[in-house]
């Protein structure tokens, strides 16, 4: 990263990246993160480094503990459980909203999207789960746009980008990723009849099913807090 942007700039792009990968599973919960090693992979001093890290760690992404050092999150069963029923009082609201003022631009590009995530079918492998939890990530955004809700868009976008929900789809069984799939359709259906009672009621069906496959087998962990 270029210094002469300003420490300000390059701590801002180190935490967007250092964020991506670990939505993305690029570093998994737990695993251990230092300054050095940013310093040394993003080519750049320490401060920027530590100023990302600090803003890691505030919104989440990061703990820090005495002795031991920073690390990425882990979550427990509890926090998953308090994530998705969030998610369902957030979203299922989001989507009765859009339902009512959803335009015809975004419902194509919907229906574009769930084709380019449907492209290869119920395919469990982890390339595929990873491409398409990047796709999943967009379509919910759209849904939140359509919704016109600042307010709830706002308070949505940390819940769908906290690591955990993108691990989801790693988690899904080919009948899971499939039913996930037809959910969406759904969706898209109940928004095309501007139906937002049924739109609400497939957001909800839809966050519980991913809570559900998420949780199966889940062992009980350590809270961070």
């Amino acid at each position: 990263m270029k210094q002469t942007n300003g420490t300000a700039t390059v701590a801002h792009e180190l935490y967007a990246a250092v964020r991506e990968r670990i939505v993305n599973g690029t570093y998994a919960p737990g695993m251990r993160l230092t300054e050095q090693h940013f310093a040394v992979e993003f080519n750049t001093s320490r401060t920027p480094v530590r100023e990302a890290m600090r803003q890691l760690t505030a919104d989440g992404f990061l703990v820090f503990k005495p002795n031991s050092g920073t690390a990425v999150r882990a979550w427990t069963t509890g926090q998953i459980n308090e994530l998705f029923d969030l998610r369902v009082l957030i979203e299922s609201e989001i989507a009765h909203h859009a339902a009512r003022h959803i335009d015809e631009q975004l419902l194509q590009a919907l229906t574009e999207l769930q084709d380019e995530i449907e492209r290869n079918g119920a395919d469990t492998s982890d390339e595929n789960t990873s491409r398409i939890g990047q796709l999943n990530r967009r379509f919910h955004s759209l849904v939140a746009q359509a919704s016109r809700s600042e307010r709830l868009t706002s308070v949505l976008s940390n819940a769908i980008e906290q690591p955990i929900v993108q691990r989801t789809f790693r988690k899904y069984d080919a009948r899971q990723l499939q039913r996930s799939f037809d959910q969406h359709r759904e969706l898209i259906d109940a928004f095309r009849a501007r139906n937002a009672e049924w739109a609400k009621s497939v957001m909800s069906c839809h966050i519980y099913a991913a809570k559900y496959a998420l949780l199966q087998g889940e062992p009980e962990e350590e809270s961070d807090d």
